[in-house]
């Protein structure tokens, strides 16, 4: 064994729950249900059943899980898969009337996909993050912890990095049921201090882009300043042979095209067909020839990571004694949702990663735990993000989000601070933990990279303004005193966001929070 390799998938979608449908909303969470996180149980299963060991590390955002574990989004993603299932129906019947056998098959092939999806949820109870943490229990993945709502942790302030640090832990907690050992920092945005903040929650290690090590060698362990935290950097190399806009894997001819949709069902039956070709001339998918071919860009990935070994072997043979660790980062939804086939990829490279002899599947706790080397670095403030800085998020197209952001935060550390140590009436506690909400589901980093990319940038705005305007009801009623005026309003806006039920008030070091709530 010359060295180990790690994956890591990191899992998340931004609050959609009774805040949208379709086209982005409530919808887009349900497609990666379905074409990403159903597909990803199934994978996992095989995997285990074949006896593959420690295989995967996965991170499942606290605003994420909270969605997935919450009834009503549930018995909507039930209602999602019959009615795709329907769709499918019409799509048989369209391609049976054009005598188009091609799609006709495909549509034939999508019926079946969703019937099967369907009694998988029903099967597994409807219970996503009960799957995931029975397949952690016996040791297969490893889940890793994030930020609370997936907050850009640069722009905030201590007290707001304390927060959703703390509130993302503790909801790891209690609905995975496990103390993470590790922690996604959101865009991979460090911040000088944060390891300090993860230590204090009992964090071992974070995932930071390899531009933070500023050089160093990237496939070794590096204690994060004087901290014990220990900083893993993501493979630069592993990310662009999947993940490049013009090279990665999935722009390869043969694979579903996801951005040509069939009218009314939505689905897609054409394939990628080559670089540059319009959506008009795209070829009907042929899904025999996609899997050989992702077959042989496992192969392809297996062999860049052995590669890659090496060199950092060769790289670090005059400093360090452990083998060196690539670990290859990606978001859970590129495969499935982004890649159909990608998840069929994974099942493969994992497969055949367990199975070599100079590569050791593993996952980063474990790898850790069997390596004591470490050096210690001081990391550069760095992101993936485009040019591998804040520019992604922190530019001139969202530069009023960030001001009214950090007008409602200070408004929200006034009312906090304001407390002292009474105990405020039982409504008074309401509309402050839901105005506490309200400013957490604002700090999310989805909504100005949205904007900033350009991606359903009308529906991010729509979004920030409505937690804005929640967030104003609220806090004038409280610095009014007249939150039994609102009360309607209040029940509206719980209802709508509903997230991290058990917020306490003084749950965050620098809140006085009241004694007893």
């Amino acid at each position: 064994m010359k060295g180990y390799f790690s994956l890591v998938l990191h899992t998340h979608m931004p609050y959609v729950r009774k805040n949208g449908v379709w086209p982005v909303g409530e919808d887009w969470l349900y497609q990666a249900m379905s074409e990403t996180y159903i597909p990803l149980l199934g994978a996992l299963a095989q995997l285990e059943g074949e006896g593959v060991g420690p295989c995967l590390a996965l991170t499942l955002t606290p605003v994420l899980c909270e969605q997935l574990a919450d009834p009503y989004i549930q018995e909507q993603f039930v209602a999602h898969l019959k009615t795709m299932r329907e769709h499918t129906r019409k799509d048989i019947d369209d391609f049976t009337y054009f005598d188009d056998e091609a799609r006709k098959g495909l549509a034939e092939a999508y019926y079946d996909e969703y019937r099967r999806k369907l009694m998988a949820y029903l099967a597994i109870g409807h219970d996503i993050i009960g799957a995931l943490t029975s397949f952690e229990a016996g040791g297969l993945v490893e889940t890793i912890a994030s930020s609370a709502t997936h907050a850009f942790l640069p722009a905030l302030d201590d007290r707001g990095v304390r927060e959703q640090v703390k509130i993302g832990i503790e909801s790891h907690r209690r609905l995975l049921g496990v103390q993470p050992r590790g922690f996604w920092i959101p865009e991979c945005a460090y911040r000088p201090g944060l390891e300090d903040v993860l230590a204090a929650e009992g964090i071992e290690y974070c995932i930071v882009d390899s531009s933070a090590l500023e050089g160093k060698h990237g496939a070794r362990p590096y204690r994060m300043g004087r901290s014990a935290v220990v900083a893993l950097a993501r493979s630069d190399r592993a990310h662009a042979n999947a993940w490049d806009d013009m090279t990665g894997y999935p722009t390869d001819g043969t694979y579903l095209d996801s951005t040509k949709y069939y009218q009314g069902s939505g689905l897609h039956y054409w394939r990628v067909t080559g670089p540059g070709v319009s959506i008009d001339a795209k070829e009907v998918y042929q899904p025999s020839p996609a899997r050989v071919r992702a077959l042989d860009h496992a192969g392809h990935f297996m062999a860049d990571i052995a590669s890659e070994i090496e060199a950092a072997v060769a790289d670090g043979a005059s400093s360090w004694h452990d083998p060196p660790l690539v670990l290859a980062a990606y978001d859970t939804e590129f495969l499935g949702h982004g890649w159909k086939e990608g998840i069929y990829w994974l099942e493969v490279a994992l497969r055949s990663l367990a199975a070599a002899d100079t590569i050791k599947l593993t996952l980063p706790s474990i790898f850790l735990a069997e390596n004591a080397e470490r050096d210690r670095v001081d990391l550069a403030p760095t992101t993936w993000g485009t040019e591998r800085d804040a520019s992604t998020w922190i530019n001139p197209s969202t530069e009023w989000m960030w001001a009214d952001l950090g007008a409602a935060q200070a408004r929200l550390d006034a009312l906090l601070d304001s407390l002292g140590s009474d105990r405020p009436a039982p409504e008074v506690t309401r509309a402050l933990l839901q105005a506490r909400r309200e400013v957490l589901l604002l700090e999310s980093s989805d909504w100005p990279y949205m904007v900033a990319k350009d991606r359903a940038r009308d529906y991010a705005i729509d979004r920030f303004r409505t937690h804005l305007e929640r967030f104003k009801t609220l806090a004038d009623a409280l610095e009014s005193g007249e939150v039994d005026g609102i009360e309607t309003a209040l029940s509206e806006i719980e209802e709508a966001d509903n997230l991290f039920a058990q917020l306490d008030l003084g749950v965050v070091s620098g809140h006085k929070g009241p004694a007893g709530s």
